[in-house]
């Protein structure tokens, strides 16, 4: 079953990078259109305030049902789950309720040829947020089922139809791109909730025809509705959890989203610029999401299966305590480079990116100000993802729920700073918090992984010091890319982007050449997609990133014969 669960994680995880990367670039193109035909007021009310209603009636309806369902294991007991989910759609009407009122009477109006279009789809917003909530029974079954790829496609059906609605708002119906996105967003939801029950329906009708398929714990869809009111039960155990994740849920969507709530609430910015802000952060944080969230998942599970939490160094096993210490340092190294090589680019490439992206829809106002931040934070998101890996897996019990109780003071602290900030500087505020916010993170994560390696003459931090030659080369890099962008950007943008391209390949072969961990995992990958293999490769860790990349696995191997 472990084997199982593993494997299904990791194809889960695979088909989701691979989907948000083919959807990310159908989305991102998609928008490219929208942003040169539509006004910055409709962009702050569509990407900001009203998905940050749906959102948040999202999320305060099913996470903490989900989070209870999603532990059910066997055949037996699935009618209570399903009544458990079902129990969101009460609590989605009253969520929903409180914040169509909270919306159209409490925030802040827009302007008035927006308004009446705007309290029109708060209200279809609100109304479909309780209409999604009917397709929640199948989508646990359909995890637990390890149903992997319809939640894939269902979930791209539901991307894809809103932005295909925008696009044709914005092309056919200017003067009604709120009211008419609101529609997409409820057209979605209802493919979404269809999608989900024909889906059982079909693989159910499959699994009749099939004698060996008798494991399948649905025979009907009607076994997806909730029991009649006198037969009505729900699993005591689950109820408590979905319960005590109620509060949690709150606090929890509140530093989520709390940057957004304060632009909002506090109208700290206008829907203008709140508009910007969204698509700039949307796009700084595209390498967050492909690139150092999977990084960050891979580093976690191979860190928390070959170290012992609350062991000293010298008692942890030998081998695996080596190749800890070894991945620790490579993914520092890595990660820093690759951050920094992002703010060497993206500072003088920040105002072209946002002009072939938006026009002067974001180069006009703040937005090159706004992207050019954002590639700082890169910076310290690059760094803090893998030092708090690492530190999630070391610390004991106590650490952990001493350093969940820092993050929840910290996280309040970094919304009181982004208030202050952004009352000075305007939307760079917001960034320049998350900044600070990072680097007293990286600080906790630091201490940790000292503390835990202070018995050693050498410590796998060393990773965050690249060697003079190579910082050498990225300032001087750095320098030529913004003499470029002063003095031939106006002239040429050609040639400030083959400046570009050609500083940018230098860093990457200096980076390569220089870190031969680097090439060697190059290599070992064009030598495993030719076909070729050489005796005694699998026991070199040099052209591994993680040395032994499946040692996490075989570590899970033993555990099981113990």
């Amino acid at each position: 079953m472990s084997s199982s669960v593993v494997s299904s994680s990791l194809k889960s995880a695979s088909l989701n990078i691979v989907t948000q990367v083919m959807f990310r670039l159908v989305t991102f193109s998609m928008n490219a259109f929208v942003l040169r035909h539509i006004s910055r007021d409709v962009l702050g009310l569509v990407n900001v305030r009203l998905n940050l209603l749906d959102d948040t009636i999202m999320f305060l309806s099913k996470e903490g049902f989900r989070l209870a369902c999603l532990g059910h294991k066997g055949k037996e007991g699935w009618p209570k789950v399903i009544n458990l989910m079902w129990l969101t759609v009460p609590v989605s009407v009253f969520w929903s309720s409180i914040f169509y009122w909270v919306w159209t009477c409490l925030l802040p109006s827009p302007s008035s040829h927006l308004l009446e279009q705007y309290q029109q789809a708060v209200l279809i917003v609100a109304l479909s947020g309780v209409g999604q909530m009917l397709a929640e029974p199948p989508w646990v079954a359909g995890q637990v089922l390890m149903f992997v790829r319809l939640r894939v496609v269902m979930d791209t059906v539901w991307v894809l139809t809103r932005v295909v609605v925008l696009c044709l708002a914005v092309t056919y119906t200017p003067d009604k791109v709120v009211l008419v996105w609101a529609w997409g967003h409820a057209l979605a939801g209802l493919l979404y909730v269809l999608g989900y029950y024909l889906a059982f329906y079909f693989i159910i009708k499959v699994n009749k025809k099939h004698s060996d398929c008798n494991h399948f714990p649905f025979t009907s869809v009607v076994q997806l509705l909730p029991s009649w009111p006198s037969q009505f039960t729900v699993d005591s155990d689950q109820w408590t959890v979905a319960t005590s994740f109620l509060g949690q849920g709150v606090m929890k969507q509140l530093l989520t989203e709390g940057e957004r709530y304060v632009m909002t609430v506090f109208s700290l910015l206008t829907l203008s610029e709140q508009g910007i802000f969204d698509v700039v952060s949307n796009l700084g944080s595209l390498a967050a999401r492909f690139i150092f969230r999977p990084v960050e998942e891979s580093a976690y599970f191979f860190f928390s299966q070959l170290w012992e939490r609350s062991v000293p160094v010298s008692q942890q096993d030998k081998e695996n305590s080596a190749k800890v210490q070894l991945g620790l340092f490579r993914l520092l190294r890595l990660m820093l480079l690759l951050g920094l090589t992002v703010v060497l680019l993206g500072y003088s490439y920040s105002h072209l990116l946002l002009h072939l992206y938006g026009g002067l829809t974001l180069t006009d106002g703040v937005g090159p100000q706004l992207l050019r931040s954002q590639c700082l934070l890169i910076l310290f998101l690059s760094v803090n993802g893998i030092t708090e890996c690492f530190a999630r897996a070391a610390m004991s019990d106590g650490e952990i729920n001493s350093y969940t109780r820092t993050m929840s003071v910290m996280s309040v602290v970094y919304l009181a700073l982004a208030f202050v900030l952004t009352k000075l500087l305007g939307p760079v505020g917001f960034v320049l918090a998350n900044c600070c916010n990072m680097v007293i993170r990286i600080g906790f994560s630091v201490k940790v992984i000292k503390s835990t390696f202070s018995s050693l003459a050498s410590s796998p931090l060393s990773g965050l010091a690249p060697d003079n030659d190579i910082l050498f080369l990225l300032l001087t890099g750095g320098v030529t890319c913004q003499l470029s962008e002063i003095y031939l950007y106006q002239w040429s943008v050609l040639a400030h982007l083959v400046i570009g391209v050609v500083v940018g390949v230098m860093v990457v072969v200096a980076v390569v050449v220089k870190e031969d961990f680097i090439l060697a995992f190059i290599v070992e990958k064009f030598k495993a997609v030719m076909g070729y293999h050489s005796v005694g490769e699998d026991d070199n860790d040099e052209g591994k990133v993680f040395p032994e990349n499946i040692a996490a696995e075989d570590n899970l191997e033993k555990k099981k014969a113990e």
